[in-house]
């Protein structure tokens, strides 16, 4: 009698071994697509809720505004060198808005008949978007609060509020009484604002850019 053995010869296992490599290497190419695609697909939801929530920050400001100022009148102890304006390509906007007090009455200046006015600076510092007050002192009972740097912030100035750390561009388009653009913030009757922003996700960066238009309230 023979004695017969049977089994896998070493070729057949050298082969099947690499079958299985092949096979484990799509599958790990496939869900790791898959994972890539699905952070990628919710970092960009997260960036469109957050664009929208930036966004409709600076169009409540800009809609109860008296103007758009192009350099700021209230003095700022932490401006840059330069001071600020108002200027699509240094990503800065100056927002006259009444001074109120905390029952949200508006502060007039008697000698004018006009309002008293702080100032809302939005800019953009590296990638944060900050919203720093220039609240007026000569309105009496004033319920706004100077800001500062948060580095130099205190109790007597609190830090700049910062909105995003995803922000790249900021874009400023002006639009005067007939509805003409206009390269002069002051004769501003509406505003376009844009916003790019972006962030890494699985390796690639994503970017996403809105936009949104309001016209100011007295016009």
């Amino acid at each position: 009698m023979k004695n017969q053995q049977s089994g896998f010869s070493l070729v057949e296992l050298m082969m099947a071994v690499a079958i299985s490599a092949i096979l484990s290497t799509v599958l790990v190419a496939f869900t790791l697509t898959y994972v890539a695609d699905v952070f990628r697909s919710r970092a960009t939801a997260e960036l469109a809720v957050e664009s929208h929530f930036v966004l409709q920050t600076m169009v409540e400001d800009i809609r109860l505004a008296d103007s758009i100022a192009t350099i700021n009148s209230i003095t700022d102890a932490n401006a840059p060198a330069d001071g600020w304006a108002t200027s699509d390509a240094t990503n800065q906007l100056i927002i006259n808005s009444p001074a109120i007090t905390s029952e949200r009455d508006i502060i007039y200046d008697e000698s004018t008949g006009y309002s008293y006015r702080n100032q809302f600076i939005y800019f953009i510092s590296g990638t944060i978007l900050y919203k720093r007050v220039l609240a007026n002192t000569l309105a009496s009972g004033n319920a706004a609060t100077t800001t500062c740097p948060p580095a130099s912030s205190s109790s007597s100035c609190p830090a700049d509020k910062d909105y995003t750390s995803n922000i790249d561009n900021l874009t400023l388009v002006f639009y005067d009484i007939d509805n003409a653009v206009t390269a002069d913030p002051a004769a501003a009757r509406s505003v376009k604002v844009g916003i790019v922003m972006s962030r890494r996700a699985f390796g690639k960066t994503i970017t996403l850019n809105n936009t949104i238009q309001t016209t100011l309230r007295n016009y």
